[in-house]
């Protein structure tokens, strides 16, 4: 479904799809991933076997700014809350390991190497 960024949020706090001005959702295995423009940028990941919403913690340009203020879901936690946010590199990584588990697993491999 097409809509506003400013009106993002209630797709993204039920994780349905949705298409915006260079934004969208869309689930991705067990994750629900909110981009903006294009899948180089996943600002929110939801991982539904962990329960939880990862932000990225980048900043892109002052539009991606503004995106991630408007697709901000509202139960993420802050980074002071104890929210789990994320460098890009580490967002796109965590997005093709598909789940916490295994994200943490590859981690560890790379530690290990």
């Amino acid at each position: 479904m097409r809509v506003a960024n400013k009106d993002a949020k209630q797709y993204i706090d039920r994780q349905e799809k949705f298409i915006g001005s260079n934004t969208f959702g869309e689930q991705a295995d067990n994750l629900y991933v909110v981009y903006s423009y294009g899948h180089h940028f996943p600002m929110y990941i939801y991982d539904r076997q962990a329960g939880i919403w990862i932000g990225n913690k980048g900043r892109y340009s002052v539009s991606t700014t503004r995106q991630q203020s408007h697709c901000r879901p509202s139960d993420l936690a802050s980074v002071a809350d104890g929210g789990l946010w994320l460098d890009n590199d580490q967002m796109q990584r965590y997005v093709s390991c598909g789940s916490m588990m295994s994200y943490m697993e590859y981690n560890a491999r790379q530690e290990v190497a």
